[in-house]
């Protein structure tokens, strides 16, 4: 995939919505398209009641979105929701650049971000369960396989091409999770043996690009701890020791995937045999950048609360961390901490020894 993509992004809001809210809908999905290695060259907003059942965004719309493609010469249209397979169709009867959702953006920057076994394999199950549904007439089956690498699927007699292509996949899918359930096995194997040693384990957790990495590579002086300001920079779980002194204890601290809004079931499944530390750890600290709004805050605070209730995690004790008080100082419940010039960091390990002894 080429560098610099340039992208139109469309979206759907309620009528009644004022414009400066509507906008705020695209923020996310413009920093996704950055992060992907794209720029948004314009943005268009959309006002119904409804999406559309055949072109979500409208027939008229998405003709208007085609022309505005070919006469500005954009390498994608992105759609700022979900699609089905027969809206992707129409979609791209009437758009001559290819089209995404915000899921497809999303699991293109894993694949992008993507450097372990398991991280690939876990990005290569999340796409193909994502596929199945969208499969739809034999063109866009077509383009599915094209954007997979052109395999050829072989078809038996009286199949048709979509049911050949389901059945490929699902052989996929099936072949990955084998891989994916001996890799979590051995995972399985790694706490246990923690657990043997008393050794305890606080998962760092919260949305997307909050600072988690940043902080436990403040906490635990481990440098090859990938850090950048992107989205989705961590997929794979990343271990640091941590030394309490007041009980004179070593600890481990995870780094885990960060959460996003509106992700579909089977991409957060694809990804459980990683986000099984958040599930076996003793304590979690809820990471969140204290320098977002207060609106924007609260959202983020509840996804991520949503998510580690779907992962059954949200009983585990936690630890609120606002993050980055160096870029603002907010009044914002949580420790206050700056992971980049290490501020309060020495508040945040009392607290954590506080929590677990």
């Amino acid at each position: 995939m080429k560098n610099n993509l340039r992208v139109i992004v469309a979206d759907i809001v309620p009528r009644d919505l004022p414009k400066p809210d509507a906008e705020k809908h695209f923020a996310e999905l413009v920093r996704l398209i950055e992060t992907l290695g794209g720029m948004t060259i314009v943005k268009i907003i959309q006002k119904r009641g409804q999406p559309s059942g055949k072109t979500y965004l409208g027939t008229g719309k998405a003709s208007e979105i085609g022309e505005l493609a070919r006469e500005l010469d954009c390498d994608a249209v992105v759609v700022n929701g979900i699609l089905k397979g027969n809206q992707i169709y129409e979609l791209t009867e009437r758009i001559p650049v290819v089209v995404w959702d915000r899921v497809d953006v999303i699991l293109r920057i894993f694949a992008k971000h993507a450097t372990t076994t398991e991280a690939k394999l876990q990005v290569k199950r999340a796409r193909l369960a994502y596929d199945i549904p969208k499969i739809y007439r034999r063109a866009a089956t077509t383009l599915f396989e094209r954007e997979r690498g052109g395999g050829v699927v072989q078809r038996g007699a009286g199949e048709t091409g979509i049911e050949a292509e389901k059945r490929h996949i699902l052989r996929e899918i099936k072949a990955i999770d084998q891989k994916i359930e001996q890799l979590k096995t051995v995972r399985e194997n790694q706490r246990a043996n923690r657990r043997r040693q008393n050794l305890l384990t606080v998962a760092l957790v919260g949305y997307t690009n909050s600072g988690k990495s940043t902080l436990l590579r403040a906490l635990t002086k481990k440098k090859n701890v990938f850090v950048a300001d992107k989205l989705f920079a961590t997929l794979d779980p990343r271990l640091g020791a941590l030394w309490l002194p007041r009980v004179q204890r070593k600890i481990l601290l995870a780094d885990t995937i960060g959460f996003i809004e509106n992700l579909p079931p089977d991409l957060i499944a694809a990804f459980r045999a990683t986000l099984e530390e958040v599930r076996a750890a003793d304590l979690l600290l809820h990471v969140f950048d204290v320098s977002d709004s207060p609106a924007e805050i609260a959202r983020k605070q509840a996804v991520v609360q949503k998510i580690l209730q779907d992962l059954q995690a949200d009983t585990t004790p936690q630890l609120l961390v606002a993050n980055k008080i160096d870029l603002k100082k907010l009044r914002s419940a949580g420790i206050k901490v700056s992971a980049v010039t290490g501020a309060n960091l020495e508040k945040l390990v009392a607290a954590i020894e506080r929590k677990l002894f």
